[in-house]
């Protein structure tokens, strides 16, 4: 039952260092330099999110406005007033996604310069709405 332990001979102390050194080069070929990929900022990808929402919200209400022949409902009003809301809570998400330590910014600043682009289009066309 009980049985002696084998001592490791110096060829198998060779063989785990190589073995070891073979994984060492593995994952240093997998990420950049030995440093571990980094992730997406969360507060980046929910600006992103927001701002697809209200891109698509304004495409349905301009489209349906055409469609219609500027004929529409009171709910395509309102969900003009919604869509700065949306684009302003997603621009304040992409600001806070910059302050996220050890990430990648990418997804915060698509978010910032959509929501920023979606809320200059809507006080765009408020604008020109009044005129």
């Amino acid at each position: 039952m009980f049985t002696k332990k084998q001592k490791k001979t110096a060829e198998d102390r060779e063989k785990e260092l190589a073995k070891a050194r073979a994984k060492q080069r593995r994952k240093l070929i997998k990420t950049r330099y030995g440093q571990r990929q980094k992730k997406h900022a969360k507060k980046g990808i929910q600006s992103c999110l927001l701002a697809a929402a209200a891109a698509a919200l304004i495409i349905m209400m301009l489209l349906n406005s055409f469609k219609a022949k500027g004929d529409i409902s009171v709910l395509y009003g309102l969900a003009g007033f919604l869509v700065p809301v949306i684009a302003w809570r997603g621009l304040l998400y992409a600001v806070r996604g910059f302050n996220e330590r050890e990430k990648n910014y990418i997804t915060c600043r698509i978010g910032a310069g959509c929501n920023g682009a979606l809320l200059l289009c809507m006080c765009a066309i408020f604008i020109r709405g009044l005129f």
